[in-house]
């Protein structure tokens, strides 16, 4: 019992722990969100179906979603990466929203056999989508920290490019003494074509 213990307290106290809460923190944030967003306008403002609130409160609770997370969770500056962090962190966001508008339309189908009153049913339609993000709120985790804003991304993106170029120039500023004994009387600035030498 003391082991485990130790083994929780020395765990709040890894990095990995701090970036969880955070992103906790967040799924609170977005989670108080959607859940506002989607009662107003399906039980106050009754601007459409549930299934149609319910794509609009994802949409607004998703884009404060992805600075936070971005920003404060896994602490990346600078401008976002189109293909390595918005096309991924959307292409997640349009896959949960696929699976909570398929479950508030299923509540809101079946809300009329449960309840009988306009409060109960929006609420019933709320507990819908509250309860499908619950249940995919772990694997948005790994996905964001694994392919999207976690240490392998920082390390993918820091990376030099390989790049294989028709010509090898010399810089202008190279020192000509340098250059290997069968270059060095080639002018500093000439551009070398490694296919026409061969031929």
């Amino acid at each position: 019992m003391a082991s485990l213990v130790s083994r929780v307290l020395a765990f709040r106290r890894t990095e990995h722990f701090g970036r969880l809460w955070k992103y906790a923190s967040v799924s609170i944030i977005s989670t108080i969100v959607s859940q506002a967003v989607l009662f107003s306008t399906y039980h106050i403002w009754k601007v459409g179906s549930a299934m149609e609130c319910n794509v609009i409160a994802t949409a607004v609770a998703s884009l404060p979603a992805y600075y936070l997370n971005r920003n404060w969770t896994w602490g990346k500056t600078g401008r976002s990466k189109v293909w390595r962090e918005v096309v991924p962190f959307w292409t997640i966001s349009f896959t949960a929203m696929v699976l909570s508008t398929a479950a508030v339309g299923v509540a809101a189908h079946n809300a009329d056999r449960i309840a009988s009153g306009s409060l109960a049913r929006a609420l019933i339609v709320n507990g819908a989508n509250l309860l499908t993000y619950a249940c995919i709120w772990t694997a948005r985790y790994f996905l964001f920290n694994r392919f999207l804003f976690g240490a392998r991304t920082q390390a993918r993106a820091q990376e030099p490019s390989v790049e294989l170029p028709g010509e090898i120039s010399i810089p202008a500023t190279a020192d000509a003494g340098a250059l290997e004994p069968g270059l060095s009387t080639l002018a500093a600035s000439e551009t070398i074509d490694p296919v026409a030498d061969v031929l």
